[in-house]
Parts: structure tokens; sequence; C-alpha cells
């Protein structure tokens, strides 16, 4: 009797463990859905009472203001886009249904596209932007996907920039892969951030990385989306000597775009 005592004894301590473990960890979920609820209220609010505002002096200002306040509606309106993809794209990777549309993709093109969309918040800041990127170099990617890619590592760039700054994008051509780099000259990171740098939620203990806004889900996003391509997602930093993002992607060579190219329109067909 003794014996079976101690055993239920040891057997309720070890369940009266696991519960307690169990409640911390629902605490601890619980904590994270209310601080989630609380940035995305924020990220989410703070553009659009920007947008409705101009959108009321749009109403009635004269013409000439007209441009000036269309860019700065628009330039919020891609902010709020972006929070919005980045939400959506990190749930879709959480229950397995984001797939990938890839296709021999040329990288010139994505980087130039990005690069436009973002035109006025580069002149607000007076940034440089360098490419280095040759012309025939493609990736097997999803079109969409490698936009969002690009455009979470150029907005994190643009918003930890100084203004007159200058942002740097590469591209290395690899045997199998090519290697894209994001690079600035901003406040850096230091090195006992960097492991947690693409964590979701992640903003840093850094004092200085509190004035930018974020959700800290950009870095999370970049990092889903390279991994989902077979890619990995690294950085090269340091405190006050800027930030490199690197991602290598699966190359395409030119002899192999027209077999792509046929494959992607066969499946097509065969969808339709």
């Amino acid at each position: 009797m003794n014996i079976i005592a101690r055993d239920l004894k040891t057997e309720n301590a070890e369940l009266r463990e696991e519960l307690k473990r169990a409640q911390m960890e629902l605490r601890r979920l619980d904590e994270m859905k209310r601080s989630f609820i609380a940035l995305a209220a924020h990220e989410l609010r703070n553009p659009l009472a920007i947008l409705l505002g101009y959108a009321k002096l749009l109403s009635g200002c004269e013409e000439s203001d007209v441009q000036a306040y269309a860019s700065i509606i628009v330039g919020h309106a891609w902010q709020l886009k972006n929070t919005v993809d980045a939400i959506i794209t990190l749930q879709q990777v959480d229950a397995g249904e984001l797939t990938l549309r890839r296709e021999a993709t040329s990288l010139a093109d994505a980087v130039q596209h990005i690069i436009d969309s973002r035109q006025n918040e580069i002149r607000e800041k007076e940034l440089t932007v360098l490419t280095i990127l040759g012309p025939h170099l493609h990736v097997y990617a999803d079109r969409e996907r490698l936009a969002l890619i690009l455009t979470q590592l150029f907005a994190n760039s643009i918003k930890y920039s100084p203004t007159g700054g200058t942002i740097t994008i590469e591209a290395q051509a690899q045997p199998s892969s090519i290697v894209v780099s994001v690079r600035d000259v901003g406040i850096g990171i230091p090195p006992e951030e960097q492991p947690h740098i693409f964590d979701r939620f992640y903003q840093g203990a850094n004092p200085l990385t509190r004035q930018y806004n974020g959700m800290g889900l950009g870095l999370a996003v970049a990092k889903a989306l390279v991994e989902l391509h077979d890619g990995k997602i690294w950085l090269e930093s340091a405190s006050h000597q800027g930030t490199a993002f690197y991602f290598s992607l699966p190359r395409v060579f030119p002899s192999d775009e027209i077999a792509l190219s046929a494959l992607a329109k066969h499946r097509v067909k065969m969808t339709a």
C-alpha cells in the first residue's frame, strides 16, 4: 500500500506540474494575443487616420496641392497594405495554406518595381538607392512572394536609414543560387539582438529602435517566404555601422528558361 500511495503521490505531483505548465503556456499565448491586437490596432490606425485626414484636405484644396496630398495618401496606403500582407502571409504559413507558383523571374525587374513603389519615402528621406544587378539574373520563384520579400527588406532599410543615407541592393550569382543583399548605413543591430531579429514581434531592446513604428513582422515574413523557396536568409550588422540582409533563391540559367516557361504554360492549360 505504501508503494501504491507513493506512486499515486508522484503521479499527482507530475500531473499538477504538467497542469501548471499548461496554465503558464495559456497565459503566455493570451498575452501574445493581447499584444498582437494592440500592435495591430496601433499600426492600422495610424495610416488610416492619415489617409482620412488628407482625403478630407483633397476635397477642398487648391488644384496645385492635389498631387502632393495624393502622394502622401499613396505612401500610407502602401504602408497599410504591407501590414495587412504580413499578417495574412504568416497566417497562411502557419495554417500550411500558402502555395508557391514558381517561374523564371527577372530579379532586376522585381527590384525596380519595389524601388518605384517606394519613391515617396525615398524622396522624403532624401535617400540614394544603388542597384548592382546583372541584367540576366533570374530566380526560380513566385513573383508575388519575391516582391513581398524584397518589400519587407527594403522597407526595413528605409525605416532605419538616416536622412540622406544610401541603400544598396546587390545580387551575386552562385553555382546554383543567387544571393541578394539589401544594405543600409543606419543604426545597426547589436550582436546580442541578432539571434532574435527574425522572431515575430521582435523590435529590439535598443532604445533607439523604439522611435520607429512597426509590428515586428516584416523580417519574420521575409524569412518564412525565403525558406518556402528552399532558400536561406541571414544578416551582417554592427551598432552604428549599418545592416546588410542577405537571402538566397534557386537560380535559373538562360538555357532553363524556355523549359520552365513551357512547363508553366502546360500547368495553366491543365488547370483551365
